[in-house]
């Protein structure tokens, strides 16, 4: 079939897309899309969907540009070395947009243990587009507890393979490698490793495949079509071949953890005093009231080298190796042979000391817009931190009713 252009018609950015049979270039500019890791992948993912007409994006990376990201991105260049990864594609991508206006929301912050799940629940659609088998698993997690369609890739030198999570999310496809790459992050006394390991192999072609794969996964489910969730696609870059395998929800995965009737609460922030939200919600459910932190907070520990007792009083994802020596042990080179002894509270009720009630819920760890579970006489109840939504999300289209 051959389609000509009326003499003197004026095209539209979108005019050839709109012709695909069953494309609704609306529902695509009306989609909310999270992108989780803005890096070689993440540029290649967020420039085709924006390049399509995807219009609300929120980018989240805690990292800054170095060379080493310039041959591999296509929105970042010469220059940009220190920049946030996220506030540069943010500019980049506005200055690609074949239409505008874009909402873009950059996040500089870990996506992992730092961004609340609230953010979720406002997006349509979530991508991985991280380096580390932790990061999966950890932005899966929420992605699956919500019900929110995830698109997750990977890249090693000309091989690559895209993820839809289903029933099963990414962290059930995890073979020893994986789990073990997970397991890096973190020291035997379960605290922050300063090491990251070594850098992977990685190609800018590959990347490229690898994110207009993502891309497509992403505008499939934004048109309804759910039939590629529970799946993996393979790149085998030698032939180059692509080849699709059902994804089986694995009995063993610990990242399960379903959240529905989720009660939004606008009076509460990650500003308030810990205390201050446990009086709300106990006049809210009209007696005593359990907070879940749904995280470790470190209250005390004992020197990795001399034993000596020190405070710490942060969450435990905020604690490195170091903070458990004294500043005379921090100077040796070790080896360090004390258990630490590490003393945690993972709740809080109103008969939790002050000197934990006085801090804010994001000193405890909580980020802002997350989500908490409560236990009060009349069950469980999930609450979010509503009032920090538009701090964090300004602007962002209202969750659909």
């Amino acid at each position: 079939m051959i389609i000509t252009r009326r003499p003197g018609a004026t095209a539209g950015a979108f005019d050839r897309q709109r012709l695909v049979p069953g494309w609704d270039q609306p529902r695509v500019e009306r989609a909310r899309v999270l992108v989780a890791g803005v890096g070689a992948l993440g540029n290649s993912v967020a420039a085709e969907l924006v390049a399509h007409g995807v219009r609300h994006l929120a980018l989240i990376d805690n990292d800054v540009i170095e060379t080493s990201n310039l041959s591999r991105t296509v929105l970042f260049r010469a220059g940009d070395e220190g920049r946030r990864k996220c506030d540069v594609a943010a500019e980049r991508l506005t200055l690609r947009a074949p239409a505008r206006p874009l909402h873009l929301v950059p996040l500089h912050t870990d996506a992992v243990s730092e961004l609340g799940w609230g953010v979720y629940r406002r997006v349509d659609v979530v991508l991985g587009c991280l380096d580390s088998s932790a990061a999966r698993a950890g932005v899966g997690a929420p992605a699956w507890a919500l019900d929110v369609p995830a698109v997750f890739g990977g890249i090693y030198a000309w091989d690559g393979n895209v993820l839809v999570q289903g029933e099963a999310c990414v962290a059930c496809d995890f073979g020893a490698a994986e789990w073990a790459d997970m397991n890096r992050h973190y020291s035997c006394h379960r605290v922050r490793r300063d090491s990251t390991g070594a850098p992977l192999p990685n190609l800018g072609l590959t990347t490229s495949i690898v994110g207009a794969l993502m891309a497509r996964e992403t505008l499939r489910l934004l048109h309804g079509d759910r039939s590629r969730r529970g799946s993996r696609t393979f790149l085998a870059g030698n032939g180059p071949s692509l080849h699709r395998l059902a994804v089986r929800r694995s009995p063993r995965c610990p990242m399960h953890m379903p959240v529905r009737g989720v009660v939004e609460m606008p009076e509460l922030t990650s500003a308030l005093t810990a205390g201050a939200a446990l009086e709300l919600l106990a006049r809210r459910w009209e007696g005593e009231v359990a907070l879940d932190l749904g995280r470790d907070f470190l209250l005390a520990a004992r020197c990795l080298g001399c034993g000596t007792e020190r405070p710490l009083m942060r969450a435990r994802h905020r604690t490195w190796e170091r903070d458990l020596l004294c500043e005379r042990c921090a100077k040796s080179p070790g080896p360090w042979p004390t258990d630490p002894e590490i003393e945690a509270m993972q709740s809080i009720s109103l008969q939790t000391p002050p000197a934990i009630l006085d801090r804010s819920l994001e000193a405890l760890g909580i980020p802002p817009l997350h989500l908490l579970e409560t236990r009060t006489a009349r069950g469980p109840h999930w609450i979010e931190l509503s009032g920090d939504a538009e701090r964090i999300l300004p602007g962002w289209p209202a969750i659909a009713a």
